[in-house]
């Protein structure tokens, strides 16, 4: 509680700061219409940012628009020129405002047929100033490079991420796991990938845009080297352990690749075992999805209140379907792949025992697995990082 206190007091300063640099109600507020709405506007997915490679016998995803396609920008956008750093786990807190309809060159006041609000950027540098065209709007479109792996090379994992959330603390029966795996690997010609900003919103009501510097309308394009990799043959396995993750006796489990469990007395069968490519629409599926920031990540939602075994450990695992998969599945984690490691956080001396878990490469299965547990105290929900 004192921990949630003092995170709050820091946002709530930072917001406080915000609103001193853009002016009284300028910062974060929405628009009424015109450059800075969206209200109005036809939505559509998320568009791709973060360049992908296709690696299962070209089994793709549909997204939106075309490869390194000139990024088609007539929908909703907002001025960005920074973002105030947060401290002790607090978020970021993006400067950026919407532009007013009366005059784009300003912030959004909120007021019909006036321009009273500030100008953006303030007080900083004229070249850190951005056009942010945002994501969900069916008038702005982009894509960025994508590649399909050759026919029978070996897609080799370099980098796995589990995310943030499940890496730095235990959580309870009441709480909403967000698991998320982003998978890259390392290729010698850079992608394209379109540079995005963070313009308001954290977590689940996190909004980013298209970075265009605004003159000329010139699209920010960096070239990535580490692209992430899409397999429909991805699957997600959740299982509670019947013994605590510190006995020696969780390394007797077995992995069995055809119904793709663990096995062995210390660990109970599936309550969620499904597939990339056995997914549907709605919330109650594995999935690989285009998130707020543009990557493909593979990713669930895990609503512990309606789908757990009791309090105690969880075994979560994320492998690749060698047989069954409508594609042939050639991605595989080897003894050169590494976990990226969780982001820095300051816990304080009241919750270290809120260790959260550890991610165990298995690279003689083609997986990875976290033992994460349930607790009958307060925690907290999740929310998308990646």
């Amino acid at each position: 509680m004192k921990r949630q206190i003092r995170i709050l007091l820091t946002v709530l300063a930072m917001l406080l700061m915000v609103s001193l640099v853009v002016g009284q109600g300028k910062g974060q507020g929405g628009g009424h219409g015109g450059g800075g709405g969206g209200g109005t506007e036809p939505t559509a997915g998320n568009n791709l940012s973060y360049p992908v490679i296709w690696s299962d016998d070209n089994y793709k995803k549909v997204l939106r628009g075309t490869p390194a396609m000139v990024p088609i920008t007539n929908g909703s956008w907002w001025w960005w020129w920074g973002v105030i750093e947060g401290s002790e786990g607090s978020p970021d807190v993006p400067l950026s405002c919407a532009p007013d309809p009366d005059n784009n060159d300003y912030c959004d006041d909120g007021r019909t047929g006036l321009v009273t609000g500030s100008l953006p950027g303030v007080g900083y540098p004229a070249d850190a100033l951005r056009k942010a065209y945002l994501q969900k709007n069916l008038n702005s479109t982009w894509q960025a490079e994508t590649m399909a792996a050759l026919l029978g090379t070996n897609v080799d994992i370099d980098w796995i991420d589990w995310g943030d959330d499940l890496e730095s603390k235990d959580w309870n029966l009441k709480s909403m796991v967000r698991i998320e795996h982003v998978v890259h690997e390392a290729v010698e010609t850079p992608m394209m990938e379109y540079v995005m900003r963070h313009t308001s919103g954290w977590g689940t009501d996190e909004v980013h845009g298209l970075s265009v510097m605004p003159a000329g309308q010139t699209v920010e394009t960096v070239n990535n080297t580490l692209p992430t990799v899409f397999s429909a043959c991805a699957r997600l396995t959740i299982q509670r352990l019947t013994i605590t993750r510190d006995d020696p006796a969780v390394n007797s489990l077995v992995w069995d690749p055809t119904t793709r469990q663990w096995t062995g007395s210390g660990i109970n069968a599936p309550i969620f075992n499904k597939a990339v490519y056995e997914a549907g629409d709605g919330p109650g599926f594995y999935n690989a999805e285009i998130n707020v920031k543009g990557k493909i990540i593979y990713g669930y939602t895990w609503t512990v209140k309606t789908l757990n075994q009791g309090v105690g450990d969880y075994r979560i695992t994320f492998s690749f379907d060698s047989t069954g998969c409508p594609a042939l599945n050639n991605t595989f984690i080897t003894a050169d792949t590494q976990i990226v490691q969780a982001e820095e956080e300051v816990v304080p001396a009241e919750e270290t025992d809120l260790a959260g878990g550890v991610g165990v490469l298995r690279p003689d299965l083609n997986l990875t697995y976290m033992d994460i547990r349930l607790t009958n105290s307060k925690g907290g929900g999740g929310k998308e990082r990646r």
